[in-house]
């Protein structure tokens, strides 16, 4: 019977770390070397926030299978990118970012994380900071979630078997950059009534690194592989474009962006 316990025991130890591998793979860490923050993305978390999809020529692009795909010149990895999280414990928070949204208390990550390091390193400078600032405040109004709409085309025509067909367009903002392009999409909210901007930072494979630093090469990935994407000082503009799409995306999250930024600045206004 002990002999069983200790068995049972020992299989639920390895099933539990099993499990906490197979998490910690699948988070988007932010670290930082001399000269970039460096972020460390997973490259075959297909259900996840970031995915390996193959360029088309409407700008949307087409999933893959990364693990049965040559990834190279024609791919790109679509990283659904955050900023805050509820989460005081996660493991990319910044503490110094705190605000409030409804009540709820917000901290900084991710995107927060990597403005918050860029200044340290000296990267961005806080006049840059400012002056996005600035520039926010004027498009508080009219952002893209508030002015767009999607539309809908309804065929006059039914096929033979009596069904009528009905295409959605869903409006998109992009900007590209030879480091990468960020996008601005509208799409049906989750939980809830309605339709939301979402951003996503698309990243050429040609752009991301290895674990030892070096360009990825073109293949197929492995199990659980992940890539590494620096931002740098020839890529601080590709940065803040990233910002500027969530200042124009939305209302709140022009809103929270500009609450991010003062807290960045605050904290580097301290000796």
């Amino acid at each position: 019977m002990r002999k069983f316990a200790v068995i049972l025991l020992v299989w639920f130890g390895l099933l539990f770390q099993a499990f906490c591998a197979e998490a910690e793979y699948k988070l988007v860490l932010v670290s930082t070397t001399t000269n970039s923050v460096r972020v460390r993305l997973p490259l075959t978390d297909v259900t996840g926030k970031v995915r390996v999809k193959e360029k088309a020529a409407d700008g949307f692009g087409i999933p893959v299978a990364p693990s049965k795909t040559v990834l190279g010149k024609k791919h790109y990895l679509e990283w659904q990118i955050g900023y805050d999280t509820p989460d005081a414990k996660d493991i990319t928070v910044v503490p110094e970012i705190k605000f409030t949204r409804k009540g709820e208390t917000k901290y900084g990550h991710e995107l927060s994380k990597i403005i918050f390091e860029a200044v340290r390193l000296g990267l961005l400078s806080t006049n840059e900071l400012v002056r996005e600032v600035a520039l926010l405040k004027k498009n508080a109004t009219g952002t893209f979630e508030e002015s767009r709409a999607v539309e809908v085309e309804v065929s006059t025509n039914t096929t033979a078997d009596g069904f009528q067909s009905t295409v959605q367009k869903l409006p998109q903002f992009t900007k590209t950059t030879p480091y990468g392009s960020v996008q601005i999409q509208l799409k049906q909210k989750q939980r809830a009534v309605g339709y939301q901007a979402m951003i996503y930072v698309c990243l050429p494979m040609t752009e991301v690194l290895a674990l030892d630093g070096s360009p990825r090469k073109s293949g197929p990935a492995q199990s659980k592989e992940t890539v590494f994407y620096d931002f740098n000082r020839d890529n601080t503009a590709f940065l803040m474009d990233i910002v500027h799409a969530f200042g124009i995306a939305s209302q709140q999250h022009n809103e929270d962006i500009r609450k991010i930024l003062g807290k960045i600045l605050e904290a580097a206004a301290k000796p």
